[in-house]
């Protein structure tokens, strides 16, 4: 799964910037031996392996999931309220999803700051 979300990240990159980012010396590690599920790492391995391309630091006051297509659009992940639970246990209160994810997110959270997106573009102007 994270090959695959490696492989979208690389597509997507190339129609953002039009580089190929087989010209660099790129390694995305999955801390843990490979205990991911890729495609709700899909949107932010695209970003990681972005930032380091164009040299521009991410914020790091921002927790994302959603799986990234080939034409750059976020899909829905499970886990949302998990996920969302995690990002606030670790005291990060602004948390992109997915568009479609919208309905999973818990009444109870007020304290988050959820960023609902359908595009990689909209998360472009979050992110930097």
């Amino acid at each position: 799964m994270a090959k695959d979300s490696v492989f979208n990240a690389a597509t997507v990159i190339r129609q953002i910037t039009g580089e190929d980012i087989s010209n660099y010396d790129v390694h995305v590690n999955v801390v843990g031996g490979g205990n991911i599920d890729g495609p709700s790492a899909g949107l932010a391995i695209t970003l990681s392996i972005l930032s380091a391309i164009e040299e521009k630091p991410l914020r790091q006051d921002i927790a994302i999931t959603g799986e990234i297509s080939l034409t750059g659009s976020i899909k829905p992940v499970g886990g949302i309220p998990e996920k969302i639970y995690g990002a606030l246990q670790g005291g990060i209160k602004n948390i992109i999803i997915p568009k479609e994810n919208l309905k999973d997110v818990p009444i109870n959270i007020e304290e988050a700051n959820i960023i609902p997106v359908d595009h990689i573009n909209e998360v472009l102007d979050i992110v930097y």
